[in-house]
């Protein structure tokens, strides 16, 4: 095994260990894709709400809608209000 397979090797591990840890076991690849990627938005902007979660998962729409449903029944994110635009909702993690 290469150095390099062997980095990506442990790095698969490592995130799948922090997935258990955090008790995200029930949630499927892509909704862990649309979490982390909401959560990087969060950590980066202070905030992150729904039509960005869409851009920044480069999924459709419908898909990371549903991700966000299934992520908000298992109370690992909720969604509020903007206080700044009453329209735009907001996706924050709970994590």
């Amino acid at each position: 095994m290469s150095k390099l397979t062997r980095e990506l090797a442990d790095l698969a591990e490592m995130l799948i260990n922090m997935k258990n840890d955090l008790g995200l076991k029930n949630i499927n690849p892509t909704e862990a894709h649309v979490l982390l990627m909401i959560i990087r938005e969060y950590e980066m902007s202070g905030n992150c709400s729904m039509l960005k979660a869409v851009e920044v998962s480069r999924k459709s729409r419908s898909t990371v809608y549903k991700a966000i449903r299934k992520l908000v029944k298992h109370r690992i994110v909720k969604i509020v209000n903007s206080q700044n635009d009453k329209r735009s909702f907001l996706v924050v993690p709970q994590i």
